[in-house]
């Protein structure tokens, strides 16, 4: 199964740095932040979808929702569920993002998922596809199984860190397998979090690396 090697990081790094994440690093694909949302106020990818896309990056854009702990907003119910659904599909028609694209829900906490949180998946899930969006879900490998039982229609992004934070890259980046996590039914793994890459005159830090089984994860 092919792997296409990816990035993402909540504060848009600029033009300079995407271009050679494209050009040096050959990172194909990145996350995309749909903002204001309720977890994750910076807007800065928003204005930039026509940009990266003639730059040749795949992309895969985020919605950081209501968290079940941590720093964010954390109203966990089903109505709340179906309003943030709503706003998340607002957002990717505001930054251009066609029907059917696939929208992912950032949800960043660990184990163990109250029954609030699954409800609110359920119903941001529900919204997104009533609305002609195709659902992701960005999750713990620890619950990835329990997300996808609960409804089976979101496409599943996984974090399992396979370096510590704070991890050195240098080029080539790795660019292991979704499956090689122990959930092997992930479509796209994040492996490093709070990373630098290291590029010949300069560097990106902080970073999150992430691999695909497809080069445009915002295509179902």
């Amino acid at each position: 199964m092919p792997k296409f090697p990816g990035i993402d990081r909540s504060g848009y790094p600029g033009d300079s740095l995407m271009r050679l994440l494209r050009t040096e690093a050959r990172v194909v694909w990145t996350g995309f932040y749909l903002a204001p949302a309720p977890s994750h106020p910076q807007a800065g990818w928003m204005q930039k979808r026509a940009f990266l896309r003639d730059l040749g990056y795949g992309l895969a854009p985020l919605y950081v929702g209501q968290q079940q702990g941590g720093p964010g907003s954390h109203i966990l119910t089903a109505a709340q569920g179906r309003i943030d659904a709503l706003e998340a599909v607002r957002l990717a028609r505001r930054a251009g993002f066609p029907d059917q694209s696939v929208l992912y829900l950032d949800i960043e906490s660990g184990p163990p998922a109250a029954a609030a949180l699954m409800a609110y998946y359920r119903a941001w899930v529900q919204g997104v596809v009533a609305a002609d969006y195709t659902p992701g879900v960005y999750c713990s490998h620890l619950l990835a199984r329990q997300f996808t039982t609960a409804d089976s229609r979101a496409i599943p992004w996984i974090f399992h860190l396979k370096f510590p934070n704070g991890h050195t890259f240098p080029l080539p980046l790795p660019v292991p397998a979704p499956s090689s996590s122990d959930f092997t039914g992930a479509r796209m793994l994040q492996f490093a979090q709070a990373a630098t890459i290291r590029f010949s005159s300069r560097t990106l830090t902080p970073v999150d690396l992430d691999s695909s089984t497809t080069a445009d994860p915002s295509i179902r």
